[in-house]
């Protein structure tokens, strides 16, 4: 099965391998791109898109130099570049496409212009097919029609379950429709980060677990100004975010859940929350949510200010779920509290971390059930309200 970013076929065993065209016959095959013989330019052009990544310096400066035909044929051929499966080739004819659109005379520019905008759809749906081969998740393929809430929107996932590299990434900026980026993967790196901040669109992100430190994060600066919604879930940073943070100038909500920052953990560290809080000063004081880091896995009712505390739902694969707790059951005590609504139980949970034992008593038809829960991390999760 060959690579989603192999370059050329390789030769067969044994054979000898083909040479790199030289200077003079990629400037000769240019030259006949321009030639009243249909076989002869055919030929050329066939040649120069097998000649890759050698041929894209010397297409690009015929556009500038050669006859309109022939800068017309060169960007065809970049064309074919910018749509191949090799990333460095695609970045570069891409490049080299933006630049000449962006400088050269009208029929040449708007030519580059619209053969970029032509390619788009191909471009999206290429880089769908190769990031989702290699493990990221796509919650919705297409941009969603009609009217959208804040918290809804289209989002890719990378997991551990991500197979490639942080080049694979470049397929990112293709993805104009994504709005909504979750990471949760040991192996990332600021290259990844990178890729993730040539994203046109994204307004929604959640970064969780892994070797994450302040200076990945800057690597996100560029769309930083663009983020509405944002969730920082366990990571392990030596200075405060607050800096950072004060980029974040479209910022609506943001959670702060089992974040630690010098050491120690910014839910018990009153100083770092007002230094996040001072950060984001648009941020109402209820869509900026600190808490230590266990979670539960449950819904509840609408209006969770008033009692009972009826559970909606209970996530599968959640401590809740594994201690037997189910949906339409009505929790009435925590560790030995009486809970007044499901916000109350929210109130009661903040402190605890990961891995803490919760007793609980839940109440089902006429049965009552005295519950050992054991909290869980924060999951990934489509809705931000």
């Amino acid at each position: 099965m060959l690579s989603p970013i192999a370059s050329a076929a390789e030769p067969p065993e044994g054979a000898p391998a083909e040479q790199p065209p030289t200077s003079a016959q990629i400037t000769s095959w240019i030259d006949q791109l321009d030639s009243d013989k249909f076989l002869l330019r055919e030929n050329a052009t066939q040649k120069l898109i097998s000649a890759q990544q050698s041929a894209i310096g010397p297409l690009a400066d015929a556009v500038r130099t050669g006859s309109l035909e022939k800068a017309f044929r060169c960007i065809h051929v970049l064309r074919a570049f910018a749509i191949g499966d090799d990333i460095e080739t695609e970045i570069e004819a891409s490049a080299k496409l933006a630049l000449i659109a962006a400088t050269e005379n009208d029929r040449v520019g708007a030519y580059a212009g619209d053969v970029l905008k032509k390619i788009e759809p191909i471009q999206r749906e290429r880089a769908i097919r190769i990031l989702s081969g290699l493990g990221v998740k796509f919650t919705s393929y297409a941009p969603v029609q009609g009217f959208q809430g804040l918290d809804e929107g289209p989002a890719i996932w990378i997991t551990n379950d991500y197979t490639g590299s942080a080049q694979h990434l470049h397929y990112l900026q293709h993805l104009g429709f994504i709005e909504d980026v979750q990471i949760e993967n040991d192996k990332i790196t600021a290259d990844w980060f990178a890729e993730i901040a040539k994203m046109p669109n994204v307004d929604h992100m959640t970064i969780k677990d892994g070797p994450v430190d302040i200076e990945m994060l800057r690597e996100l600066e560029p769309i930083l100004d663009k983020i509405q919604f944002v969730r920082l879930y366990y990571l392990n940073l030596k200075t405060s975010p607050a800096p950072l943070l004060t980029k974040m100038t479209s910022l609506r909500q943001a959670e702060l859940f089992g974040m630690v920052v010098d050491g120690k953990e910014v839910f018990q560290d009153p100083q770092e929350q007002q230094r996040v809080r001072s950060a984001l000063p648009g941020v109402l004081p209820d869509s900026l949510k600190f808490r230590s880091g266990g979670f539960l896995g449950v819904r509840g009712s609408a209006d969770g200010n008033r009692p009972p505390c009826v559970v909606q739902s209970v996530d599968q694969d959640t401590g809740a779920y594994k201690a037997g707790l189910r949906g339409g059951d009505t929790v009435t005590e925590v560790n030995g509290t009486k809970v007044e609504g499901f916000t109350h139980l929210i109130a009661l949970l903040q402190d605890k971390k990961a891995g803490d034992k919760v007793k609980m008593i839940a109440v089902r038809g006429s049965e009552t059930k005295e519950l050992d829960v054991i909290l869980g991390k924060w999951q990934l999760r489509e809705g931000y309200q």
